[in-house]
């Protein structure tokens, strides 16, 4: 998610990526999925780093909702605004 083709994504040395994932509050939403980790990588051949669902302050699990993620953004308001967060 979302949509496209997916690939590398340069980021200058110094420069900082934005992506955002699209989280519910509510464990009873039907459209809520369950995951214990998020991965984020630069690049799909990459493994990335993975985090767990307590590292990023969730308990047990995260739970996303579709799209789950945006593309790489040069702001996290541009990434909050792909997801139609802002």
């Amino acid at each position: 998610m979302p949509e496209g083709n997916s690939g590398p994504y340069r980021i200058g040395a110094g420069r900082t990526a934005y992506a955002a994932v699209r989280t519910i509050d509510d464990p009873a939403d039907p459209e809520a999925r369950t995951v214990d980790t998020i991965t984020v990588a630069a690049d799909p051949s990459h493994l990335g780093r993975t985090f767990s669902a307590a590292e990023l302050g969730a308990g047990d699990a995260v739970r996303v909702w579709e799209p789950v993620t945006t593309w790489w953004q040069p702001s996290r308001a541009a990434a909050d605004r792909a997801l139609g967060l802002s």
